[in-house]
Order: C-alpha cells, then structure tokens, then sequence
C-alpha cells in the first residue's frame, strides 16, 4: 500500500508555541498520536532508507496516523524549555486538533523517549483524559541510567555548559558556532571508535549508545544528520535531574524558587497512578545503552501495584538498543509488532 498523501497542520499551543501534525490516513482504526524524542523530529519514524517505516506500517494496518512535532523538534525553531511546559502545553494542544479533524471521542498513542517521557507526565498530571491507550518505548516515569551519562548528570555538565553561554547541543553540524562545533566533533572522536561519523559521535555523547550499528542500514547511518539536531540545554537538564532522583519531577528551580512556584522546596513528583488507569504496554531495548531496560520495569511494576495489573504489558526487544526499535533495518518484523498489539487490543 502506498503512502497516503500527507495533510500538514500547524496548532498554536496555550503558552504561543507552534507546533506541527502530519497526518497519514491509513484506515478507520481511528487516530493514531505517534512522537519523537528529544533533538529528532517525526521524520524517525518516515525513513526512507528502510524497508518499511513506522509511518507505513500503521497505514499498512489501517490506522489514522498523526506524527507530532513537538516543541522539540528539530524541525521547529529552537527554543529553551523544560519538560513541564511539553506536558502541560504540547500535547492537549495536539490531541484537541486531532480530535476537531477526525471527530473522535478518544485518541491512541506511540511515544519514544524524552517525548514519552513528557507525555508521560502529562498523563500523570491529568491533562489527557482523552487518551484511550498508549505504547510506550524505552521510558515513562522511572529513570535509570548507563554509568558515563550518570557520571555527566552527577558532574551537572547541563549547568556547567548553561554557566558558559552554551545553550543547546546539537549532533549535527552548526553554522551558528562552527569553532565550538569542531571543537565538539574533536573531542568525541577521540573517545569513540565503533565508526567513522562525528555525527555520530556527538549523538553518542548527547544521548549514550542509542543504537547498535549492526541494526542500522549504511544509508541510515549514513543520514543521522538529518535525523538528529539540536537540543536546549533546559531540557537537558531536566532530564539529568529526573536521572538524579530516579522518577520523573517538575523542573528543580531550587529551593526558593520551588517554594514560590510550588509551595514546597522540593519540585512535585510526576509518581500520580489514578491518571494511568488505562492500557499501556511498555517497550525497551534489551541492549539499550540510553535508558536501561529496567526504566520501563519499575514504572511497569509500580503501576501494576496501585492500579489494576491487567491494564500492562511489557516487552523486552533482544538484541535492540534505544532508537533501532523504530530505525533499524529489520525493525519492521521485530519490533513493530509490539506497538501494534497495544493499539490493536484498544479498538474505537
């Protein structure tokens, strides 16, 4: 089957934010919400170097689909924010629009990595009460890490990075600051020999190992710049302090401002089950070198404890890593499946 004709919308979120949607009409499965991580766009999941994308799989399957770019994108212009403000503003945004277009009562949806990590949020604090169902990949609410990117979170390199006017990282190239750039490319050479790609090297420091090479096709590996960009160093410190604390917060302010914002001097935890009462199946690597695979464990045995345990799922992709459950060249027959079933036990 071939790709459906692509509608692109633009939606203008509370906070004056505007984000993108594309839509895929695959079917009468009813609409499908998929997202990105951080410092990507929803083109991860519409590679042409593949046999079969994510994009066209769910078409293939007859669903609705509507990849988001969220605030960020790649693709959108860069701005610092924290992962809050995603929550709270990007998704009800988002999931309004789609339901004004398709008229549904309720909306399923795929989220990956930072951009799950958010939704996740959102979920928890209440503001999509219209998402009937969700499959997640590789984090939720629960954090744990691969020793080098606790080392740079215990180091605060987001903040020593901030403190010196650097105020995103970006894995491809930088006309803005080519010196820094270089510099940047430099260094990660030095300390990472699986390939030949600076690209890669930076995407690697960035984010920790989020694929096995062996997985990627050459062309795909070939055009991780068009994958992969910026990110702000807002974002990259929230999520080091999630990492810190082990579950997902409000942005730590410090203490006298977290007491002005929140009441309180510590930021409020995101841990609230009565807004995940609804089916979720979780999705890790089982090499994953990003978020270890025991992230999506403890949110899955946390929630199987406070609400109803038949509501989750939980799958471990042997011999996958972080992103390659989307990218990689066989994904289409290992790992597709497995967002699929969650999808399909949740009909309109």
């Amino acid at each position: 089957m071939a790709l459906p004709a692509v509608e692109n919308y633009t939606v203008t979120t509370a906070d004056g934010v505007e984000i993108g949607l594309a839509r895929y009409r695959g079917g009468d499965k009813g609409p499908v919400m998929v997202v990105h991580g951080a410092g990507v766009w929803s083109g991860m999941f519409l590679l042409p170097t593949i046999e079969e994308h994510f994009t066209q799989y769910l078409v293939n399957h007859g669903y609705d689909v509507w990849l988001l770019d969220w605030r960020a994108s790649i693709r959108l212009p860069l701005r610092q924010f924290n992962l809050d403000q995603a929550a709270e503003n990007d998704f009800p945004a988002a999931l309004a629009l789609i339901r004004e277009r398709t008229r549904a009562e309720s909306v399923q949806a795929v989220v990956h990595c930072a951009g799950a990590s958010a939704f996740f949020m959102a979920l928890a604090a209440g503001y999509l009460p219209e998402v009937r169902c969700v499959a997640c990949s590789q984090i939720a609410l629960h954090y744990a890490v691969p020793p080098p990117t606790e080392i740079k979170c215990m180091l605060n390199l987001g903040d020593v990075f901030a403190d010196l006017g650097v105020d995103y990282l970006s894995a491809s190239e930088d006309p803005r600051h080519p010196i820094f750039q270089r510099m940047f490319g430099a260094v990660v050479d030095l300390t990472n020999h699986e390939c030949n790609s600076t690209v890669c090297h930076r995407i690697t420091f960035m984010y920790g190992h989020l694929y096995r090479h062996e997985r990627l096709t050459s062309a795909t590996h070939d055009r991780l710049s068009e994958q992969f960009g910026a990110c702000n160093m807002t974002a990259f410190r929230h999520l080091a302090q999630i990492v810190k604390r082990g579950t997902a917060a409000k942005f730590d302010f410090g203490s006298a401002e977290n007491q002005c914002r929140y009441g309180a001097p510590e930021p409020p935890s995101y841990l609230r089950p009565e807004h995940l009462r609804l089916p979720i199946t979780f999705v890790s690597g089982e090499l994953n070198q990003c978020y270890l695979p025991v992230s999506t464990e403890r949110t899955f045995q946390w929630l199987q404890s406070v609400n109803d345990p038949r509501l989750y799922r939980r799958h471990v992709t042997a011999g996958y890593g972080h992103i390659d459950n989307f990218m990689g060249a066989t994904a289409h027959r290992d790992c597709y499946a497995l967002f699929l079933e969650q999808l399909e036990a949740c009909p309109a």
